[in-house]
């Protein structure tokens, strides 16, 4: 399995658990309980961020090929 698709998977898990910790403080009647619960949906927000940012730099990786290979550069 690619970094990328890896990356992408972890995206996705965190998506939906921050989309559960929001929907659950939002319902939650303790305010401590509530509290908690959007602590752990800002956390998964902050992970959602960096992953996305993961996403973008792999996207736009240049392949192990043109590493390898470079353009020549014209004069």
């Amino acid at each position: 399995m690619k970094e990328l698709d890896i990356v992408k998977d972890l995206l996705q898990t965190a998506t939906s658990m921050q989309i559960y910790f929001n929907e659950r403080a939002i319902n939650i009647r303790n305010p401590e309980a509530r509290h908690l619960f959007i602590q752990i949906r800002d956390d998964k927000m902050r992970n959602i961020s960096k992953l996305q940012q993961k996403v973008e730099r792999l996207q736009t990786k240049p392949s192990i090929i043109a590493r390898m290979l470079p353009a020549k550069t014209r004069n």
